[in-house]
């Protein structure tokens, strides 16, 4: 069966066919980056965000279906991101895809963008055994959970202040250095020495095990070895090593000790922080050998896609194929807590 996706949680906007079943596919994706639009800023800007969501979203519907070689008419379900999220940008999504689902009498099956993310990981490794652990990082989110299977979730722990990726966008940005700053910082980090400048790994003064990544951001922009330096130099490259290094020291540290207190078979890394070069390397070595596997997202679904989006709906559908989304249950949300535990099957 083939399954349309549909993801606008943020400043992408993606379309994609995948088929399920038969073969266990993705066959089409449209992606529309908008990081042209908001580099000048430094950061996403809400508003324009949503506008060129409007703008292109029906255009790439049409494009991805054309690439796929099908019509509306072989789609059987359309699935697409709930939140979190920015509230124009997914209601932009939200309003297209009731549409297009209400016009052609089709299934309409939302999912939580941040459980897609977990999801992508099974696109290239199906075999993926419960129970399992999962981290997700990227712009918006630092999450650990523990699924005992698909649709049971429990938080372990999650960022009380900013999300990784946003401390990698506001030190690059500090330093003058572009927009999106985690592949700007990744390729510093390999001229650098990451051991030259130590960086306190925080703790929780309540115990907790939730992450904290604001400190590492003022350490990191108040350190002697930024001041008057030149992004070129090489206490500028140790810096960023050293700030880069110790970051993903810290998310290793956190995501081994839940492994060693929930006894998962299986480990997923995934969200966009997840492409980067130094994390994919240390939690590989971290767990070769070990009787927990590893799985990291492939690269092209670290990022907000619409294939994770579909893939996610599809089991969802499958699993609760009479639920009613144009009911109350659905409406957008843009926090990022977590709320989707699964639908109630007949609603």
């Amino acid at each position: 069966m083939y399954i349309l996706g549909i993801e606008s949680s943020c400043d992408e906007t993606a379309v994609a066919v995948i088929e399920r079943e038969e073969h266990d596919r993705v066959i089409a994706e449209k992606i529309k980056s908008q990081i042209p639009l908001h580099a000048k800023y430094g950061g996403v800007v809400p508003e324009i965000a949503s506008r060129n969501h409007y703008e292109v979203i029906d255009y790439l519907t049409a494009a991805v279906l054309k690439e796929a070689g099908i019509t509306i008419d072989d789609i059987r379900a359309i699935a697409l991101t709930l939140g979190p999220g920015l509230m124009g940008s997914l209601l932009v999504g939200l309003s297209f895809a009731k549409g297009l689902a209400f016009a052609n009498n089709l299934p309409l099956v939302a999912v939580d963008h941040v459980l897609a993310h977990i999801e992508s990981a099974f696109i290239d490794h199906p075999g993926i055994q419960y129970p399992l652990v999962a981290l997700v990082v990227s712009g918006g989110h630092t999450t650990l959970f523990y699924q005992k299977s698909k649709f049971q979730t429990e938080v372990i722990a999650k960022t009380r202040d900013d999300a990784v990726g946003e401390i990698l966008d506001k030190v690059a940005k500090f330093y003058g250095l572009g927009y999106p700053g985690g592949p700007i910082l990744d390729k510093l980090y390999k001229g650098g020495d990451p051991h030259r400048y130590s960086f306190t790994i925080p703790k929780m003064s309540d115990g907790s095990d939730d992450f904290s990544f604001s400190g590492y951001k003022t350490a990191a922009i108040r350190h002697p070895a930024g001041k008057d330096a030149d992004p070129g130099g090489q206490d500028f490259k140790d810096l960023i090593a050293s700030f880069l290094n110790s970051v993903v020291d810290y998310l290793l540290t956190r995501t081994q000790s839940a492994v060693e207190n929930t006894k998962p078979r299986s480990v997923i890394v995934a969200g966009g922080v997840s492409s980067n070069s130094l994390l994919r390397e240390k939690f590989t070595q971290a767990f070769t050998g070990s009787t927990t596997n590893l799985y990291l997202s492939s690269p092209r679904y670290c990022t907000d896609n619409a294939a994770m989006t579909a893939w996610l709906g599809y089991e969802k559908y499958r699993s609760f194929p009479n639920i009613n989304y144009f009911d109350r249950y659905l409406n957008s949300y843009s926090r990022a807590s977590f709320r989707d535990r699964g639908p109630k099957p007949g609603r």
